[in-house]
């Protein structure tokens, strides 16, 4: 089967634009949060499944509803909330977006470095696995900017992968760009999807991007086409892949 992956590290649905014009006024008076904006851009690229990164779950005060339920609610679609931490009270991490029932999802929490070594912001991060009745795995997740971070969750994800037998896609935010060494035994593991760019392209930020920091590798699957198209409703743009299973 063919089917449209999408990753989108969407900052808890902040609207970009609306976030830079603020800020040129002389500061964020309230989060220009705007999840339609994000269903917009999300249904355009027309992905059957979908990976967000930098989203909040339901929280103890009323304003603070579940991200994943209404986007879905909006699109049509399934979805599974993952919880890495609580910001302000509230539960943040990633979710997944799907056409297809979800068979089975869990929340595997990536372990925080012992010692906190470096000059950097440290921020416990998870990993999202969801498995579904057609036999594929997906994996989503959002590597930490501490290099001690990043290489946990590499390790993380290694070990979740040596249990998968069948067709598994990778997707998030990294926070590494491709030739970081920390990255390197994923591709050696996996294959990177950003191969089949017509032309370098970049993820970040989205209306200049500079990085390429997202990010969507497959194992015992074949991707067939893959793009970051030009989109600026959040800071980063989204990247797609047609992967056939």
């Amino acid at each position: 089967m063919k089917l449209r992956f999408m990753t989108y590290n969407i900052q808890h649905g902040i609207n970009y634009h609306r976030q830079k014009e603020l800020e040129r006024r002389g500061g964020i008076w309230q989060e220009p949060v705007d999840l339609a904006l994000m269903a917009e851009e999300i249904r355009r690229q027309k992905a059957d499944i979908v990976g967000l990164n930098e989203i909040f779950g339901g929280g103890p005060s009323p304003e603070y509803t579940g991200q994943a339920e209404q986007l879905a609610a909006i699109l049509g679609c399934h979805c599974y909330f993952a919880s890495a931490l609580r910001l302000g009270g509230n539960p943040y991490g990633n979710a997944i977006l799907s056409r297809f029932p979800i068979l089975e999802a869990k929340t595997i929490g990536i372990p925080d470095p012992p010692v906190r070594d470096e000059d950097a912001y440290y921020e416990t991060r998870c990993v999202l696995r969801a498995r579904f009745a057609e036999g594929f795995t997906v994996l989503i997740s959002h590597f930490g900017l501490a290099k001690a971070e990043a290489r946990n969750a590499v390790e993380t994800v290694l070990s979740l992968l040596r249990e998968e037998k069948g067709p598994v896609v990778l997707m998030g935010d990294f926070n590494l760009e491709p030739d970081s060494p920390i990255l390197a035994p994923l591709f050696e593991e996996l294959t990177d999807t950003a191969a089949l760019f017509p032309c370098p392209l970049k993820s970040w930020p989205s209306d200049e991007p500079e990085q390429k920091i997202d990010y969507i590798f497959v194992k015992n699957a074949q991707a067939l086409e893959a793009d970051i198209p030009p989109v600026e409703a959040s800071d980063h743009r989204p990247h797609t892949a047609l992967i056939e299973l």
